[in-house]
């Protein structure tokens, strides 16, 4: 039979560990977070490059024979462009903008001439890279008939051409050298006549 002071001993020994305090999980931070203590608070500062990912795109031109579809070119590739990338200035603050290169749209059936037409064209490309493609209606780059801002999106360009000149490191236009919209002011310049009480408009 157990004595009452080992009794006493064993309820107070028990007493003392329900009362400690139980493990809390630690909460994780999120990747690329630390911890900045200041004045006896705790602040967390995530990583401001922890979600960047920074995805350099080709410099690519791919005309198609076909025309626009909902989404993509129609038809088959008749040309496909892969530039060099431009060189960067001597400061380092911006880009050298390259020589024009015309190319000329080649046949299916011989593609040493230039009398084929292309309906469609794919321009992709990084925007800080500063690429366009002038498109022509007629072999050599001749015959203007568009401007065309490579993209970094998948976007389908309709048109009728047969050669085009292609250009990097363009820097990008000051929008207040664009000046305002064609159409900028007019909708607000429109009024409304409002008919007096007693009179009636006649057409």
């Amino acid at each position: 039979m157990l004595q009452p002071r080992f009794l006493a001993l064993l309820l107070s020994t028990f007493l003392s560990w329900s009362s400690m305090p139980t493990a809390t999980a630690i909460p994780q931070l999120p990747a690329g977070a630390n911890l900045k203590e200041d004045d006896g608070q705790v602040t967390i500062h995530p990583d401001p490059t922890a979600n960047q990912t920074a995805v350099h795109l080709p410099i690519r031109a791919t005309i198609f024979s076909g025309v626009p579809g909902p989404i993509h070119c129609r038809g088959h590739v008749v040309l496909l462009l892969d530039l060099p990338p431009p060189s960067p200035s001597p400061d380092g603050k911006s880009l050298l903008t390259t020589a024009p290169q015309c190319y000329n749209i080649p046949s299916a059936g011989n593609p040493s001439s230039s009398s084929s037409t292309a309906g469609c064209g794919n321009f992709l490309a990084n925007k800080s890279d500063g690429c366009e493609a002038r498109v022509f209606a007629e072999p050599n780059c001749a015959g203007y008939l568009n401007t065309v801002v490579f993209t970094p999106e998948d976007r389908a360009v309709g048109g009728q051409w047969r050669s085009l000149e292609v250009r990097c490191g363009v820097p990008a236009p000051d929008p207040e050298s664009l000046g305002k919209p064609p159409l900028a002011g007019i909708m607000g310049q429109a009024s409304i006549k409002e008919n007096k009480p007693g009179r009636r408009w006649v057409g």
